[in-house]
């Protein structure tokens, strides 16, 4: 299995200037993937993806330098529907009067490559500066991804705060009823931190994730652009999980 993380991905684009907020996902996926590389010189090509196996993108950076353009959009489906996985991590959106920065704006146009709404929320705890957990009936029991294997069952899911998705394909994630939407005041009912879709006409002969937040792989000791939780529940062991599951692995 061979990984390749976006460059353009916000995350991504902070490990590549310091080298480490991605420290100890990338030292995990290295441990389980023949190689581990990142795009440093642009857009997305059918050329970078040839011969990856999944792509990993950690929040399009939602400059407009950094909009998707028709022809990574078209290399993306094709390597999806030729195989591959994607996962495709997005963050919150827009908070008005407090944070102008819509997290979703580029990763809303790829979801929707794949029949996935990706909404412009930002949901958190509704206790003031607590972190939210998803465990039990939240997590997609009997889903590979979850269950994991002998020792690498999933048991939570802890975050900082992210937007969110609907159903669509396998609701692998969904949102805990204690946290509330600051940005809409949507209901968490119904609504979704991670989907899986798979044996679809819009996947094809591949697999796709859309998770609604992409802060919580980051190393615990690093702050920016937030918070880094890989260290807390089963963080680490659900994002390799999901890598194992998209790569076939």
């Amino acid at each position: 299995m061979r990984v390749l993380f976006d460059g353009l991905g916000l995350q991504a684009m902070v490990h590549l200037e310091e080298g480490t907020r991605l420290r100890t996902v990338v030292s995990a996926l290295e441990a389980l993937a023949d190689a581990v590389d990142f795009t440093i010189d642009g857009p997305l090509t059918r050329s970078a993806l040839a011969g990856y196996d999944v792509l990993i993108s950690t929040t399009r950076h939602p400059a407009d330098a950094h909009a998707y353009t028709e022809e990574e959009l078209v290399a993306l489906r094709e390597f999806v529907k030729g195989g591959g996985g994607l996962l495709l991590m997005s963050n919150h959106g827009d908070l008005p009067g407090s944070n102008a920065v819509d997290w979703t704006r580029h990763d809303a146009v790829l979801a929707r490559e794949f029949g996935v709404k990706l909404e412009r929320t930002w949901f958190e705890s509704a206790n003031p500066g607590a972190l939210s957990s998803f465990t039990g009936n939240e997590l997609l029991r009997g889903h590979p991804i979850i269950e994991g294997g002998a020792g690498h069952r999933v048991a939570s899911i802890v975050v900082n705060n992210c937007s969110s998705t609907i159903r669509a394909g396998h609701a692998l994630v969904a949102l805990s009823a204690s946290m509330r939407d600051l940005r809409g005041g949507r209901p968490a009912a119904a609504r979704l931190f991670a989907l899986a879709l798979d044996k679809t006409d819009a996947v094809g002969g591949g697999r796709v994730i859309v998770l609604t937040d992409s802060g919580f792989i980051g190393d615990d000791d690093s702050e920016l652009p937030g918070p880094g939780l890989i260290g807390q529940g089963d963080n680490l062991r659900f994002i390799c999980n999901v890598v194992r599951w998209l790569g076939r692995a």
